[in-house]
């Protein structure tokens, strides 16, 4: 006798597959696949030549790091208000098109001189400034590509695939180095954003307009004092969600601790672990592996509550990086990092798919700046503690102290989450 569907030895395998039967995201995951893996290809291959660049020295490649970082801090605002007024599907191509094309002049320029750290500021500065329109107008564009109650795995399904893309092409790069000069691995990488960017317009979009995300714009109001409205509705909805507002804290917390790990990684290598500083990609490959696991448990447990989820992933980061603290074992370290990678990992999907239900297209593209522009200022607070820390403290109680601060607002979020509960109650 056959069994009914999500029943039998494989249970939950219809439900995975469910959401990839979506021509629609089926194609928007491909063409972000693709921009992910040519994203990873680019930053390795663009570390490289500044590092050439600048006679073997690590000053240029701190400061394209940190334009990519402060960048987005001044833009993401607009950004998001014009993606919440244009289709998203063509402004995605247009920014991976203008990355691809821009990324392109690097090859081009070295076959004419030495490529000049002024040249390549300059480049980073230009597709930093259009990458920020990336990321609210992808995220707009999800809850116009599946139900509402797919969004969950949907969002577990780019963590896996997004990342996987990532991380092969620094792989890709690091192969093909061998066999050709950096800038015309560029040229290869750009050839992808370009390839995602013809996918991206080929994404059908919904007779209905959904996609479109226009609103109406009275013609007396002024593009900035619209932006004020709109910034103030969102805070108006945000008020009213207080369960929301602690996923938002959540993901604040997750860019305090998440940025200055890649930083502290050399140093992890040879204080904690005692081994030669390549050690520190591997420390670093499987924290950032961990996003794997992450998407995994976000589509396994799609039906729990995402606060919980995201408690217990804070939870799990915390006992990791206690464990770090605590071990110098060359094999517990990588899987107590990948365990790490996942916990946090987890938190920025569930608030994405938190905005995608709660907000209103119209306002999306804003809401997820807004939320990014917090991400991006605890990031920055991120790195500039660590590296104060680090040059007055051992790592040991530093990472033991992060691991129990995560602990900590583990346990704050879950009585939060009961008090809202029982008010919530009460009120009813």
């Amino acid at each position: 006798m056959s069994n009914g569907p999500g029943t039998g030895p494989y249970p939950y395998r219809l439900k995975w597959e469910k959401i990839l039967r979506n021509n629609r995201f089926r194609m928007l995951l491909t063409a972000y696949t693709l921009s992910q893996f040519s994203e990873g290809m680019t930053q390795t291959s663009l570390t490289w030549i500044a590092f050439r660049s600048a006679d073997n020295h690590i000053g240029l490649v701190a400061t394209i790091g940190l334009i990519q970082t402060i960048i987005p801090f001044f833009v993401i605002l607009p950004a998001g208000y014009l993606a919440d007024r244009f289709p998203a599907p063509p402004l995605l191509a247009g920014v991976n098109l203008f990355k691809g094309a821009t990324y392109a002049l690097i090859p081009l320029i070295s076959l004419l001189e030495p490529i000049s750290p002024n040249s390549i500021l300059s480049i980073v500065i230009l597709t930093a400034v259009l990458s920020s329109f990336f990321i609210p107008a992808f995220g707009a564009m999800i809850p116009s590509l599946v139900p509402a109650d797919g969004i969950k795995k949907a969002n577990g399904w780019i963590l896996i695939f997004g990342q996987g893309g990532y991380l092969l092409g620094p792989l890709t790069a690091g192969i093909l180095l061998f066999h050709m000069n950096a800038p015309w691995l560029i040229l290869i990488s750009g050839s992808g954003f370009v390839l995602s960017a013809v996918l991206m317009v080929l994404v059908p979009t919904l007779p209905d307009g959904r996609l479109t995300g226009q609103t109406s714009k009275s013609p007396t109001r002024t593009h900035w004092s619209a932006l004020q409205k709109d910034i103030m509705q969102i805070l108006h909805l945000f008020r009213e969600r207080p369960r929301l507002v602690l996923a938002v804290v959540a993901l604040g917390v997750y860019g305090l601790v998440n940025a200055p790990l890649p930083v502290l990684f050399p140093l992890m290598a040879t204080e904690i672990f005692r081994m030669d500083k390549g050690f520190y990609t591997i420390l670093a490959g499987s924290y950032f592996s961990g996003a794997f696991l992450a998407g995994l448990t976000i589509i396994r447990f799609s039906g729990l509550p995402p606060l919980k989820l995201i408690s217990g992933g804070l939870a799990i980061a915390g006992l990791s990086l206690i464990l770090v603290s605590l071990t110098s074992s060359p094999f517990a370290g990588p899987l107590a990092f990948i365990l790490a990678g996942a916990g946090l990992a987890i938190i920025q999907p569930l608030l994405n798919e938190w905005l995608q239900k709660e907000i209103p297209r119209r306002l999306l593209g804003l809401a997820f700046s807004l939320t990014w522009l917090i991400f991006l200022l605890a990031s920055l607070a991120g790195i500039r503690g660590a590296s104060l820390l680090a040059g007055r403290a051992t790592l040991h109680p530093l990472i033991a102290g992060a691991g129990a601060g995560l602990l900590v607002i583990s346990g704050v979020l879950l009585l939060s989450t009961h008090f809202l509960g029982s008010v919530s109650k009460r009120n009813n």
